[in-house]
């Protein structure tokens, strides 16, 4: 009797290891270029509308200012905090821990803060056409009533918008876009008309 040879069963099977082909490398780089080529339009216009959004909140808290000033006996503060990348109202108000102590600024409890976007700076503001330039600043009302011309600047990837408020306004108006009219204050005295009927 004959006993089976063990030899093919100890045999490895014969494994194929095979790469990529230069051909499949090139083909799989088109199509992620393509891929994202589709993407990036939406990714900046969500970018944009997201910028957008912030710029007219801020005009909204512009909006806020004008309205509790207007409607108010306390002084109103436009306050920016570049480390908290926030805009607050601020209002000058009894301090609750000593209702019969002076008065203390505090956040608005009628108002929201505006966050900015990550890359949402404020590029630049004013009152009544001086630069502010610090990293944190307030503009406030007057203790009279008044309040000031307010200019706001914000700058951001997708998106950008300058606001004013005038002093005698109620409606932040966006001087950036070539649509808006801007009225500028005129001195008839000064330019011989002021007899001119209106």
């Amino acid at each position: 009797m004959r006993t089976p040879s063990i030899q093919p069963l100890l045999r490895k099977p014969r494994v194929i290891s095979r790469g990529f082909s230069l051909l499949e490398v090139i083909i799989v780089c088109i199509m992620l270029v393509i891929i994202g080529g589709l993407a990036m339009p939406q990714f900046l216009a969500v970018e944009r509308q997201r910028e957008e959004k912030a710029i007219v909140e801020v005009e909204d808290l512009l909006r806020m200012y004008a309205f509790r000033n207007a409607v108010g006996t306390q002084q109103i503060g436009l306050h920016f905090d570049q480390s908290a990348r926030e805009l607050t109202l601020w209002i000058l108000d009894l301090n609750p821990q000593d209702p019969e102590g002076l008065r203390v600024w505090q956040q608005d409890r009628l108002s929201s803060a505006v966050e900015l976007p990550e890359f949402m700076t404020v590029d630049g503001a004013a009152s009544d056409d001086i630069e502010i330039r610090e990293e944190t600043w307030t503009i406030t009302s007057n203790p009279d009533g008044s309040r000031p011309r307010i200019a706001v600047s914000l700058k951001g990837r997708a998106a950008s918008g300058t606001l004013m408020l005038d002093s005698y306004s109620s409606v932040p108006v966006r001087v950036d876009r070539a649509d808006t009219a801007i009225r500028m204050p005129v001195d008839l005295d000064n330019e011989g008309r002021a007899l001119d009927r209106w």
